[in-house]
């Protein structure tokens, strides 16, 4: 009896070895098969009661549903998956299932929340020592990064540490993934180096032709969805697409139409939208570098159909942000302004629908709860409304259009910190005669000149400071621990940083500088009183001729030439400032 009994335990664990095998090949390969495979398993898996075999192939599920661009119920499998693993305190699985939330919530754009996740999902598998695990949450991370626009060299960091890691696991999945993010990066930074530095930027498209081509080879060491040598299609198909991007950086576009012709043949077996999207965007960039200006309308036109179905506005900005340039050099400007117009709605969707993402988030969840315990059910409520309440503050107190604060925000910063910092400095900055940049050059360049005037000042600055956008060109500084002499030096920073940053890129014969007024925050004052010392100072920046830093109280050593305030000593506290 024992004997029979052990003999089919045996034949079980047998079977769903080779399922789950033959499940987690599908999800990769074919996530739409996967997707159609997996219920009656999950049925069958919650009838004998095998919670490790229920959590993988629910995570399999979401990772399917994610790679098919169905957030929400991608979404809703990943939780049910991550309460069964912290329920039975699986914590590799916990540390496994957090990384792919945060694939999730960084796809329909929440950002903040995909990184907290990551941060709880490493710190998990560096507690475990699991290191596959923790070279896939560095890809996810990375990834994250690049997604956000921002931080390329974090992004490029992390990569090299997986990359590192990956050849000690045999794992030609992550090598794949690692591989082509290096090669967006490398890409990305190539194409907006070519119109300044032709050089750099061909060694750059050199080094991503490379990294594109190895991870396209590893994509091809990876088990295909029957278990075959013949690939995995949907990551060859990913690195075949950065690889024609490369190519194209390069000039090479024979070898870009090749690459896409054999990414075009994977796309209705993998069903994957993200990709199919991603194709277009680099077809239609294809067409418009050879000129056929129609083809790449057509192309970029089928792109931005499949974004109508899918819950992330920025797959819609992609490929809008392609069609203005199809626009702009086929000569049609209206055309291109119409459609940077659409590109700007996109962005701006990004940002407006994320309290609605969240209450879709907050739905989907809330169906979960419903199969549990009252106690946990109403905990769990109370955790989801004070997340949506969270998301929705945040929204109150940031700019859409910059992601800095708002007056709202500041204003709230201002009154936490003011009476209990030591040298707090107050300073308001304004752009000069910024309505002659929407006039002459459009309020498309006036906005992505308000946007690149943000990221010059908040790499400007240390974690803890403060920059915000309180008006349309106006801007305010809170600077936390700095004396006078180190906040004119950051503020000198940011003014020569404007004034000889490259605008004729984005406009010809665009110029751009900024005016700065200061005050050093004094014991018991008011905000009101401070606020009024800086502005005060920006007035008297103006009068004195504009592009330059005032603080209403001068330094005994500080220079009186114009935009000359912040000498050696005031560089390097800025220096020390971004520390």
């Amino acid at each position: 009896m024992t004997s029979a009994w052990t003999t089919q335990q045996e034949a079980r664990a047998s079977y769903w070895r080779s399922e789950l095998a033959r499940v987690d090949r599908l999800c990769d390969a074919a996530p739409a098969l996967c997707v159609a495979a997996v219920p009656a398993l999950i049925a069958e898996a919650r009838a004998e009661r095998v919670v490790p075999v229920e959590i993988e192939l629910e995570y399999n599920s979401g990772w399917a549903h994610h790679l098919l661009g169905e957030d929400v119920p991608a979404l809703a499998a990943m939780e049910r998956a991550l309460h069964l693993a912290t329920t039975h305190g699986l914590r590799a699985w916990e540390g496994r299932l957090l990384q792919g939330l945060a694939a999730v919530y960084n796809g329909f754009g929440d950002n903040l929340s995909a990184l907290e996740l990551l941060d709880r999902s490493l710190t998990i598998r560096r507690e475990l020592h699991d290191t596959g695990g923790l070279a896939a949450a560095l890809n996810n991370l990375a990834d994250t990064y690049i997604s956000m626009g921002r931080f390329p060299d974090k992004a490029r960091e992390l990569l090299d540490e997986a990359a590192r890691l990956w050849p000690e696991l045999d794992r030609p999945d992550g090598t794949c993934a690692t591989l082509t993010g290096l090669a967006k990066l490398d890409t990305d930074e190539s194409e907006a180096l070519a119109g300044t530095d032709p050089v750099r930027s061909r060694a750059l498209a050199e080094r991503a032709v490379r990294q594109a081509t190895e991870g396209l080879e590893a994509a091809r060491g990876v088990p295909d969805a029957d278990g075959g040598s013949t690939g995995n299609p949907r990551m060859a198909a990913e690195a075949q697409v950065r690889l024609a991007r490369a190519q194209m950086a390069l000039g090479d576009l024979d070898a870009a139409e090749a690459a896409l012709a054999d990414a075009e043949t994977a796309l209705p077996r993998v069903a994957a939208r993200y990709l199919t999207i991603r194709y277009h965007a680099a077809h239609g960039r294809l067409r418009r570098l050879r000129g056929d200006y129609a083809g790449a309308r057509a192309t970029l036109t089928t792109g931005l159909l499949l974004t109508e179905q899918s819950l992330r506005p920025m797959e819609r900005a992609d490929v809008l942000l392609e069609l203005v340039q199809v626009h702009e050099d086929a000569g049609d400007l209206r055309a291109a302004l119409q459609t940077h117009r659409e590109y700007h709605e996109a962005v701006m969707a990004q940002r407006d629908q994320a309290a609605e993402r969240r209450g879709i988030v907050v739905n989907a969840q809330l169906d979960i709860e419903r199969v549990r315990q009252g106690r946990d059910q109403a905990r769990k409520r109370a955790a989801e409304l004070a997340a949506l309440n969270e998301s929705l503050r945040h929204d109150a107190a940031h700019d859409a259009l910059t992601g800095l604060l708002n007056r709202r925000g500041l204003d709230a910063i201002v009154t936490a910190r003011l009476g209990h910092e030591a040298d707090l400095a107050y300073v308001v900055a304004d752009l000069d005669l910024f309505k002659s940049v929407n006039d002459q050059h459009s309020h498309p360049v006036g906005d992505e000149v308000l946007r690149r005037v943000a990221q010059i000042m908040i790499g400007a600055v240390r974690v803890g400071d403060v920059v915000a956008r309180v008006g349309g060109e106006e801007f305010t500084l809170v600077l936390l621990d700095s004396p006078q002499e180190q906040a004119q030096a950051v503020c000198e920073r940011i003014r020569t940083t404007i004034e000889g940053f490259p605008w004729h890129e984005l406009s010809p014969d665009l110029h751009v500088t900024m005016s700065f007024g200061g005050a050093m925050a004094e014991p018991d004052e008011p905000a009101a009183g401070l606020v009024a010392r800086a502005d005060a100072a920006l007035y008297r920046a103006k009068r004195l001729g504009r592009n330059r830093v005032v603080f209403d109280r001068e330094l005994p050593e500080q220079p009186t030439e114009p935009g000359a305030t912040g000498s050696a000593t005031g560089a390097a506290a800025a220096l020390h400032h971004t520390a």
